[in-house]
């Protein structure tokens, strides 16, 4: 067996194997200890004073410097050290992408990766949101491998089969600033048309990224588009590729009302239900979508709220901004209990285009036994059930509580924004506008995510087992065949040595 290894400032993960290590100087290899960083080559674009997590494009790049590093027959007796320097950011990004590595790719469960950080001194700095303002909440390494680890469990991730050259592609603003979130649903920045050619021809006059959503979106059964900001495009461009749109506008930066969440998740569920994909967009994708994305993601997998922000960001950086973070946590448990207190309804409703919201059990039984009454029996197109688990009453929910409050501040100072040449930006918010329509005008500004380019190889992954021996344990970080191709991303440029540094400085010392 493996005998540990003593390294200054380092935390070992797999005995005399896999370390993390932070550093303010630069470590040199040695006979029985290889160390790397890749600092240099994987970055997180910054909207404001975020700086993380590392999204899946980035966990996907280091898994595949990490396993050629491991590969390496002169490495076979040698301790692997993943190190970072010893910035506060730069260590939670390392110790982040390391124990969604060991989530996703070696099966550990999350008590098992947050284990050797644990009382780590000093401890690893928390994620804070996108937005302009001063952070008020925050998410931990914890949230971020507990949303992940969940993730995996309800089949949300799958990095064998996640395509790193798609991700990359379409994460970019000329490509259409769109991201899978999961199997069901799709984030991505408004579309715009200059409005004073909307009188002419069919995509005549639609830019690149519009005619990238719209192919995108066609060949991969979207069926709804869902609207949250003020109109920058006609919808008829959607409609007449057979893509249902609809409308359920609240200003940016704020709180949906649990009206519009209901509505959302009744059309949600409907879609699904037919097997198709859903897209959802605000300004930017970022901050109103993920209030509604997450909701759904709670209702329906039970994730907590900081769980579904730490996964939303690893899949869409930036996601959820400002009050709209302590919304998610304020209504989690709403959301949870909704899944077995309500019901998507039987009557389809012309505010959403007719699709089904969702109601009240108590609606849902009425409208049940009227239908029934109409029709005199059961009629299995009219009184389909759409929910997926079984419901319970709750004496304590009734119609008349639709939850209006929010209990947050409904402003919030700046929101980001991406920009062509893969900056992020904020923009201020405009002066609020209030209004009692539900499909108001108002011009947003809303959110955005990170673009992240790197150059460095893609792959498929490996296993490990914890438990091996030491005579199986030249098979314990094995190497699946590689998938897809190395993918330069023509925007930032890797080391020579395909971004992995090999330091060369002081020796570290082992007992």
């Amino acid at each position: 067996m493996r005998r540990s290894i003593y390294l200054d400032n380092t935390i070992e993960f797999l005995k005399g194997r896999v370390y993390l290590g932070a550093y303010d100087y630069t470590p040199e290899d040695t006979d029985e200890v290889v160390f790397f960083t890749v600092e240099d080559s994987i970055f997180y674009n910054s909207f404001h004073l975020d700086f993380g997590p590392m999204n899946i494009g980035h966990l996907y790049r280091f898994a595949v410097i990490f396993h050629e590093i491991l590969n390496d027959s002169d490495n076979s007796n040698k301790a692997v050290v993943f190190y970072s320097s010893a910035s506060s950011r730069q260590r939670a990004n390392a110790a982040c992408m390391l124990c969604c590595y060991m989530i996703l790719v070696q099966g550990w469960t999350p008590h098992q990766v947050l284990q050797p950080l644990a009382q780590v001194d000093p401890p690893f700095m928390p994620f804070r949101d996108a937005g302009y303002s001063n952070a008020d909440f925050e998410i931990t390494i914890q949230d971020v491998v507990y949303g992940v680890w969940r993730a995996k469990e309800k089949s949300l991730i799958d990095l064998h089969s996640f395509n790193l050259e798609e991700y990359e592609k379409y994460e970019h603003v000329e490509n259409g600033d769109f991201n899978l979130l999961t199997p069901d649903f799709i984030a991505f920045a408004s579309p715009q048309e200059d409005s004073r050619l909307s009188g002419l021809s069919y995509k005549s006059h639609l830019n690149q990224p519009f005619r990238s959503v719209l192919k995108f979106f066609t060949e991969n059964d979207v069926q709804l588009v869902v609207r949250l900001n003020s109109h920058l495009y006609n919808k008829q461009h959607f409609e007449d590729v057979g893509i249902k749109h609809v409308d359920m506008i609240f200003e940016d930066g704020t709180c949906p009302d649990m009206s519009i969440v209901k509505n959302f998740i009744g059309s949600a569920e409907t879609i699904i239900k037919r097997g198709g994909k859903i897209a959802v967009h605000c300004k930017a994708g970022l901050g109103r979508t993920g209030c509604l994305i997450g909701a759904h993601l709670i209702y329906t997998h039970g994730f907590t709220a900081n769980e579904c922000i730490g996964f939303l960001r690893f899949i869409r950086p930036g996601m959820v901004v400002g009050p709209q973070q302590h919304w998610l946590y304020l209504h989690q448990n709403d959301f949870r209990e909704w899944r077995y207190t309500s019901r998507v309804s039987l009557i389809p409703s012309d505010t959403i285009g007719g699709l089904y919201p969702l109601v009240s059990l108590d609606t849902y039984r009425i409208q049940r036994k009227k239908l029934k009454g109409e029709s005199g029996k059961k009629d299995s197109e009219n009184l389909r059930d759409l929910n997926m688990t079984p419901s319970r009453t709750n004496k304590y929910t009734n119609e008349s509580n639709q939850y209006q409050s929010s209990a947050v501040p409904q402003n919030s100072p700046g929101q980001p924004r991406k920009t062509f040449n893969g900056a992020n930006t904020i923009e201020d918010l405009p002066s609020s506008k209030s209004t009692n329509n539900e499909n108001m005008n108002i011009d947003n500004n809303s959110d955005d995510e990170a673009m992240q380019n790197d150059d460095i190889a893609g792959g498929k992954l490996t296993d490990v087992r914890t438990d091996v021996k030491s005579q199986n344990e030249s098979v314990i970080l094995r190497q699946l065949l590689p998938k897809n191709k190395r993918v330069a991303s023509g925007r930032r440029t890797a080391s020579s040595s395909g971004g992995v540094r090999k330091m060369s400085g002081t020796a570290a010392s082992k007992r």
